[in-house]
C-alpha cells in the first residue's frame, strides 16, 4: 500500500521562472556567456612587442641575439616587398627583384637556404592575394586608377572565361597578377580554389627562376651592374 501511494503521488519538480521547457526531462537552463578582454589585449600587446623588437633600428635583443633579429627584420622586409608588389600596380614586381638577387648570388646563399626562401614567398604572394581577394572593393578604390580601367577589363574577361585555372596562370608568368587578384575578388571566384591557384603558380614560378639562375651560374645583379657602367660610363 505504501508503495501504492508513492507511485501515485510523485514529488512535485518546481521549476523557477527561468527555466523555460515543455517538457520535464528537457529543460533548456539560461547561460549567460561572459565576453573577456584577455585574449584580444594579449594578442595586440604581443603584436605591438614584436614590431617594436624587429623595427626599431636597434633593439636590446641585438646585443642578445644578432643572428635571430637580422633573420627577423629579413623575413619583415620580405613581407614588405611581397605586400607592396601583390597590392600595388607597379610596372616591375620589387619582390621579384630581390629574389633574383639571392637566387643569382650562388657564392652566398646554399640551395637550402634558397628552398626557405620561395616557401616564404609563396606563403606571404598567397596571403596578400587573399586580402586583396578579401577587399576587393577598398583597395581597387585607393590603388587602381582609370588609366588601369581597361586592363582590369581584360583580366576580368579572362577570369570568367578560365576561372581559377586562368589565375594559375596569372601566378605564374609575367601576366599583371595584382589586377588578377582584384578581378578574382570582384567576381568571388572560388575561395579555396583561388588560393591553390595562386600558390601552385609562385611556386612554379620561383622555382623555375631559382632552377635557372643557378643551374647556369647567371648573375643577373652583375650583369645589370656590368650594363649600368657600359651605358653611363
Amino acid at each position: 500500500m505504501y508503495r501504492r501511494q508513492m507511485n501515485n503521488n510523485p514529488k512535485r519538480i518546481y521549476r523557477h521562472r527561468y527555466l523555460n521547457s515543455s517538457r520535464r526531462h528537457h529543460e533548456k537552463h539560461i547561460t549567460i556567456k561572459e565576453e573577456s578582454l584577455y585574449r584580444p589585449l594579449l594578442i595586440t600587446f604581443l603584436l605591438f612587442l614584436l614590431a617594436m623588437v624587429i623595427l626599431f633600428p636597434t633593439s636590446i635583443f641585438d646585443g642578445m641575439i644578432p643572428e635571430i633579429m637580422t633573420f627577423l627584420r629579413r623575413l619583415v622586409g620580405w613581407m614588405t616587398l611581397s605586400a607592396t608588389a601583390t597590392l600595388l600596380i607597379l610596372p616591375v614586381s620589387v619582390f621579384d627583384l630581390e629574389l633574383i638577387r639571392i637566387f643569382s648570388r650562388v657564392d652566398l646563399f646554399s640551395n637550402y637556404y634558397v628552398m626557405f626562401v620561395i616557401a616564404f614567398a609563396v606563403f606571404a604572394d598567397t596571403l596578400f592575394a587573399f586580402i586583396g581577394y578579401r577587399f576587393t572593393k577598398q583597395l581597387t578604390k585607393l590603388f587602381v586608377n582609370k588609366s588601369k580601367a581597361k586592363d582590369a577589363e581584360k583580366s576580368n574577361e579572362k577570369l570568367r572565361k578560365y576561372g581559377n585555372i586562368g589565375m594559375f596562370f596569372f601566378a605564374s608568368t609575367p601576366l599583371p597578377f595584382t589586377l588578377a587578384v582584384y578581378a578574382a575578388g570582384a567576381l568571388r571566384l572560388n575561395r579555396k580554389g583561388f588560393l591553390i591557384g595562386v600558390a601552385a603558380g609562385r611556386l612554379i614560378k620561383y622555382s623555375a627562376f631559382a632552377l635557372f639562375l643557378r643551374l647556369f651560374d647567371i648573375n643577373l645583379v652583375e650583369l645589370g651592374q656590368n650594363l649600368l657602367t657600359t651605358v653611363f660610363g
